[in-house]
Parts: C-alpha cells; structure tokens; sequence
C-alpha cells in the first residue's frame, strides 16, 4: 500500500511539472534550462541513471509513472529528462528542499535597522522595507529578496556571489558596497555605487532584459513604466547618507520630499495646493526630529505653512492610525 501510495506521490509531482512548463514563456524555459544544468554539474549523469533502472526494475507498477514521464521527454534534452528523474527519486533531496526554511527582516515606517547577514555582509534597511533569504544562506550563490530600500557592504567571496533580487531587476556582486531603492510603489528603481563593481539586470513584464555593468559613484535609475534606464556617475552621497541618518536634499522636489518624510518618520504628508508641487529644497538634516524638519522647512520657503496633526486611537481596534502633516500656501 506503502509503495502505491509512492507511486501515485510520483505521478502527481511529474503531472504538475507538465502544467508548470507550459506556462513558461521562452526566455523562462532558457533560465530554467540554465539552472538544471547548473545541477548537472554536481550529479553523476550515470550513476543516477543507474539508480533510476534499478528503482524501475525492482517496481513493476512504477510501469506507469515511466509512461507519464515519457511525455516529457520529447521537450527535454536528455540531460535534463535524466535530471528530472534523479530529482523524482532523490527522497532525500527533495525532504531537504521540502524542509527549507526563510528569514525575513523587516524595518517598520520610520524605523531604520542594521543587521549583519551569515555571511559577514552588512546591510542597512530604511523604513517600509523588508528582505528575505534562505537558511543556509552561505552556498554557491547568497541570494536575498528586498522590497523597499537597503544598503549593503557585501563581504567579498568570488566562490559565491552575492545578489539582490528585487520584483524588477536583481543585483550580482562579489564584494562591494552599494544602496538599492526598490519600492514597489515606485515608478524608479535607483542603485548607488560606492566602491567595487556590479551587474545591474532591469527585469520587463514582457521578459526583455536590460544589463550594465556599474563602477564606484555609479548612479543607474531605471523607470518601470517606460523601460528607460539612465546611467551616470557623479557624487551619491545623497542617495546613501540615509544610513548614517542623515538627510540630504538636492534641488528636490516637494513631491519627493513629502515621500522621504512619510517614510522617515511615519508620517502621512499631505499637499494641499498643486502649487507647492513645484517647490524645490537643498538642505541637509542630521539626526533632526520631525518637528525640527518641518520648522525649518517652513523657515526656508517663508510662503507655505505646515501643520502638524496626530494620530488617533481607535477605540474599537485600540489601533492608532498615523499623524498628517498638511502643507498649505500661506
């Protein structure tokens, strides 16, 4: 009954292999191919061949599953049907995938946390973010996902490079240190340079790709929408100086300040005049709570006026909603 049940076990995972491979665009099936062969590296193709026949013979009811994955095998190479099958069988690979588990770090609206990874790498994550790894990190690629903004001094380790995927575009490095900003409400994704080098990959919906290849004080921005990507290198302090708690605005506009406001200190900011939109700031802010940034700002562009409101409580959820600062034209 025991075996039976193995057997059926076996033909359900090749039933969803064959409807996962048939949503697979061109260029995924290139990646996946990629990636198998990668595992064919570290497989004896003979020898689990071998092991395979074996399994075959000893069962004669698996006379069925063989069947089901011959309808694979006019897709795939032979390398990879053979693969296919080794994985099927490897109970304890697929045990060790199966009891895989993932940390996930997040840092809350205006919060900013440092955490060193596994590896030694140091990583900055500004507020509204999140990354997610898996344990163990250390193998032959570290691999991590970041929703929102982090940077990160990366130990070098040319034996396992180190990259940040990200919804639309991932990161590969050896040792390095640079800032990616990658909100998901963004229409721009940025990536800062400081030091080492990079292998920048924007991700499309329509599968196309765009590569570069990035050098210290290297700022790329690449708009999600339009698929632009724009390269230049010049001083990034202001796009890395977050870390350090220290906020830096360069002839930024209003609508770009308020963002760095909502998620610095947690705050909602409200425009109320399409007007103050077209506003720019250069200052720089160093360690200055909320209420310091707003004086001064008003104090720098004496024709608007702020005002501060906080948040309430919810008294049937005791849930607190967030305070709103509303910028006026005076």
């Amino acid at each position: 009954m025991e075996k039976r049940n193995n057997i059926k076990t076996s033909e359900e995972k090749l039933e969803r292999f064959l409807d996962y491979r048939k949503g697979l665009s061109e260029e995924e099936k290139k990646m996946e191919a990629g990636l198998l062969l990668e595992e064919i590296k570290l497989i004896n193709v003979n020898e689990a061949f071998t092991q395979v026949s074996s399994k075959i013979n000893k069962h004669s009811n698996t006379w069925h599953t063989i069947t089901v994955v011959t309808r694979i095998a006019a897709s795939l190479t032979l390398p990879l049907f053979i693969v296919t099958l080794w994985l099927l069988f490897s109970h304890n690979k697929n045990k060790e995938q199966d009891n895989a588990t993932y940390q996930e770090i997040q840092s809350p609206a205006g919060m900013r946390s440092h955490v060193v990874l596994p590896d030694g790498t140091d990583l900055w994550l500004n507020s509204e973010s999140k990354i997610r790894y898996s344990i163990p990190f250390t193998s032959e690629y570290r691999q991590l996902s970041l929703t929102g903004e982090a940077y990160l001094r990366v130990i070098k380790n040319e034996k396992s490079p180190f990259i940040v995927n990200t919804e639309s575009a991932s990161v590969k490095v050896l040792g390095t240190q640079f800032n990616i900003k990658a909100y998901p409400e963004d229409q721009t994704l940025e990536v800062a340079l400081k030091e080492g080098s990079i292998e920048f990959t924007g991700k499309f919906n329509d599968g196309k790709k765009a590569t570069t290849h990035m050098i210290p004080n290297d700022f790329l921005s690449m708009n999600i929408n339009t698929r632009q990507v724009r390269l230049e290198n010049k001083n990034i302090d202001k796009y890395i100086s977050w870390r350090k708690n220290i906020i830096i605005f360069d002839d930024t506009p209003m609508p770009e300040v308020a963002r760095i406001l909502e998620r610095w200190y947690g705050v909602n900011v409200v425009i109320a005049d399409k007007e103050i939109e077209k506003y720019r700031f250069t200052t720089t802010f160093e360690n200055e709570s909320l209420f310091r940034v707003l004086e001064l700002l008003e104090l720098s562009s004496p024709s608007i006026a702020i005002k501060y409101t906080p948040g309430k409580i919810n008294q049937k959820s005791n849930i607190a909603s967030s305070s709103t600062v509303t910028i006026t034209k005076k």
